[in-house]
């Protein structure tokens, strides 16, 4: 009996191509999508997913209570310690990022051999209990022998084969940014791909204790006063603990610890599961983009199976005397039914075939193109259940939606009515029900359109909006030993240099995610403000560098260590000043530091568009001048940069050169908004592309209910305009119903999803009127064909074939 329904399925199929392939199309875009999107989800919730005790891994991290309430995922580096202290019965253990760090490998002479500049976050400080906390397989060694002591380092198998080739790594010596010899006394498994702790190297803590001359971009190891938001704190707490005990003991830690000021402070626990998606604290993968693209695949596997329900009707007509002959020989209306749903089995296991294998082959490419987000696994696990519980479930799930509703119009046919051709459209769902679907898709597409026109409106808002100075031209250098050269001999040399208008050595630039922050106190206050301030260390050119504007007062002295501050308006505004004429002059202490406010700034984004306008002082401390801010006036940039290489090698030859441009660097403040931006417009586009299978489907169901009229309309005289009126009218109704639903549903969810920024569009008419105008115009030209066709055929024929 399967046998049977089979080749009868394949024989209907073979006799209807063309529907066959519109349905193979959709589908197999969908399904494939659906896929993508379902990779996409599994992978960005699975991060850390294979360290075994996940569930028991919790992160200590800060809050901040001065005005108002901020979060760091950094705690105090003596943190470790006060609870070993005082909770032994936590296994704790350190982490401190070491970002963007030099390492090279030593001869025998002890000279550097290799440079190598590994970027982002590739290596770590850690303790070996570190390795109780989170699964590491050992290559060589053991974590208590290979970081037990200071001048350690740990690589991971990649890296050792790296720096080392095939010869062994352990006993060779590395030099960690031109200051540490290393020893290299382990090797660990690399890194897996979904993990937010992708290290590579691991150096002693102990390192750090033994050389405190050492600076790692720490408060101290000793310091509570400061909070780098790279240094963590992991603890592992027993099976069945009791969680409000240990926030508990950690309160007290902070009263304990941070003294007088504990206030201030608090530092809860955090399951380190949730970090991934946690937004308070810069999470990876907001949940908010989770959802959103599980949205997207949910519509689109319903517009793909709503295409072919609409095919599977359209096509019920012409296969009315077929259903007739089959009832008037013995056929129960369960057979029918069974038969239509193998025929739909039979074509979604072709379109989840060719689905999957679209999708294995895109794979790679998604990875390429959104490299810099990891948003995408670079292979397919096969041996992952869940992959496959998700592909058995979404063809039951596809067969039964799309199959179900058209499976049951055919069973329901009348023999006798069938067989003399009076099945009428009424009988098979009439326009109404392909109304509802079309509609739906509709609402679904503008939706999309909507999200996708206000995210890309967004991202250009952001991206062309001025910061407060011109960032053109703008180039930051690195200065790795700003202590040991004269900065001022080093800029009078790159002034000499055609093509650079000026330079200034500072920490930081304006604009960067990297910032510090102080507490202060203002003139004759008795104390500290209850709010921070942005700190940022520069010398006396910073501000003409960078295009900063004075509004009051001067510049600051030159000088190498604290002698003035510059203050922003901001400043002058949250000290309750009525002018930034009344701040100069007055003293401000910072760092410990008494002296007086030089001079008043414009306002200036500090940070990024995603927040407001923060409190900034500058001042300078030479000895961490770790950077070296370059204005351009050349469009011959390449012979200038080339040069002020050339300058910079003479300067730090142990080192390697890098540049980047301030553009580029605002740039990746958004990189998740704009990797988010390029996936909604594809499956937007995909979307619109099988919602006009499904709409073509629609036409041509019309055309052929109405050939009979349509041909009555042209005997009387009807043009060619007024049939293509027929369908338009149609058309233009369902967009119009569909956009009431999405117009509303699009502008309050995407108003939602702007005010995580302190600087946004507005939604206002002209992004609902360009969504609905992209409608019309994409199904005008997906109508057009099937129309045309209809209107232009011969009148006579048509009513011959009635």
């Amino acid at each position: 009996m399967i046998r049977n329904y089979l080749t009868i399925a394949w024989r209907n199929l073979l006799r209807n191509q063309a529907y066959a392939l519109l349905n193979v199309v959709g589908l197999s875009l969908g399904l494939a999508c659906g896929l993508l999107v379902f990779w996409f989800i599994r992978f960005q919730t699975t991060h850390d997913a294979h360290h075994a005790q996940l569930d028991r891994i919790y992160q200590i991290t800060t809050e901040f209570h001065f005005d108002g309430v901020s979060h760091s995922r950094g705690v105090p580096t003596p943190m470790w310690q006060a609870v070993r202290t005082e909770i032994p019965e936590l296994t704790t253990s350190m982490c401190i990022d070491n970002r963007n760090a030099l390492l090279a490998t030593l001869d025998n002479a002890g000279k550097p051999q290799k440079k190598f500049k590994e970027k982002g976050k590739k290596g770590a400080y850690v303790q070996p209990e570190y390795f109780s906390i989170f699964d590491y397989q050992w290559l060589s060694s053991a974590p208590q022998k290979a970081l037990g002591r200071p001048n350690a380092i740990v690589l991971s198998e990649a890296m050792a084969q790296r720096y080392f080739g095939t010869t062994n790594p352990l006993g060779r010596i590395i030099r960690l940014d031109n200051q540490l010899d290393l020893e290299v006394t382990g090797i660990v498994n690399n890194p897996p791909e979904g993990t937010d702790l992708p290290y590579e190297f691991f150096v002693s803590f102990a390192t750090l204790t033994a050389h405190p001359e050492f600076r790692y971009g720490g408060s101290g190891i000793d310091h509570w006063g400061g909070v780098n938001s790279n240094t963590y704190c992991f603890v592992l707490l027993p099976e069945n603990a009791d969680l409000p005990h240990y926030e508990k003991q950690l309160a007290a830690i902070n009263k304990k610890y941070h003294g007088d000021g504990h206030k201030s402070y608090a530092h809860p626990l955090v399951p380190y599961q949730e970090m991934h998606h946690s937004e308070i604290y810069y999470g990876a993968m907001p949940m908010k983009w989770i959802y959103i693209m599980a949205a997207i695949g949910v519509f689109l596997i319903v517009t793909a199976c709503f295409n072919f329900i609409n095919m599977a009707t359209a096509q019920a007509l012409r296969r009315s005397k077929e259903v007739g002959v089959r009832k008037s020989v013995g056929g129960t209306r369960g057979q029918v039914f069974i038969q239509f749903m193998v025929e739909t089995a039979l074509i979604t296991l072709v379109a989840l075939v060719l689905g999957v294998a679209l999708a294995a082959y895109a794979l790679p490419h998604f990875d390429t193109w959104l490299e810099e987000a990891g948003g995408w696994p670079k292979s397919i696990r096969w041996d992952d259940t869940l992959l496959w519980g998700y592909l058995i479930a979404l063809f039951g799930v596809v067969v039964l939606l799309a199959g179900s509703y058209p499976g049951l119009i055919l069973a329901g046919f009348r023999p006798v009515l069938a067989l003399k051709g009076g099945v009428t459209a009424r009988q098979i769902g009439g326009m109404s029900i392909r109304r509802v679907l079309i509609g739906f898709q509709f609402m679904l597409i503008q939706l999309l359109v909507i999200g996708t026109i206000v995210v890309n409106n967004q991202v250009d808002y952001m991206l062309s909006r001025s910061v407060g100075y011109n960032t053109q031209g703008l180039v930051q250098i690195p200065v790795p030993e700003p202590g040991k050269i004269n900065q001022s001999t080093f800029r009078e040399r790159l002034l000499t240099i055609p093509g650079v208008a000026n330079a200034s050595f500072c920490l930081f630039l304006p604009t960067t995610q990297s910032n510090n922050t102080s507490n202060f106190r203002f003139d004759t206050r008795q104390e500290d403000e209850v709010w921070q301030m942005n700190t940022k260390n520069a010398d006396d050119h910073y501000i003409e560098t960078f295009g900063l504007e004075l509004v009051a007062g001067q510049n600051i002295p030159p000088s190498d260590t604290i002698r003035g501050y510059l203050i922003n308006e901001k400043v002058v505004e949250r000290l309750g000043l009525k002018s930034p004429q009344e701040a100069v002059g007055k003293n401000l202490r910072v760092w410990g530091v008494d002296a007086p406010i030089y001079g008043v700034l414009k306002n200036w984004n500090n940070t990024s568009f995603q927040s407001g306008i923060d409190p900034v002082a500058i001042f300078t401390m030479k000895d961490i001048h770790y950077s070296c801010g370059v204005k351009l006036s050349t469009s011959n940039m390449h012979q200038t940069l080339g040069a002020v290489e050339k300058l910079w090698n003479e300067y730090f030859p142990d080192y390697l050169y890098e540049q980047s441009f301030m553009d580029e660097e605002i740039a990746r403040s958004y990189i998740l908004e704009n990797i988010m931006l390029k996936l909604i417009r594809v499956f937007s586009g995909l979307a619109i592309f099988i919602g006009c299978l499904g709409l073509y489907g629609l036409i041509k169901f019309m055309a052929s209910q109405k050939t009979k009229e349509i041909g009555v309309r042209k005997v009387l005289g009807a043009s060619i305009g007024n049939i293509l009126g027929l369908f338009g009218k149609e058309i233009a109704v369902l967009i119009a119903i569909a956009f009431l639903v999405a117009g509303p549903l699009g502008w309050y969810f995407m108003n939602q999803w702007l005010q995580d920024y302190e600087y946004r569009i507005p939604i206002n008419a002209g992004i609902l009127l360009l969504a609905i105008g992209l409608t019309f115009v994409v199904a005008g030209l997906t109508a057009s064909y099937e129309s045309l066709k209809a209107a232009l055929t011969n009148p006579t024929k048509a009513l011959r074939s009635e």
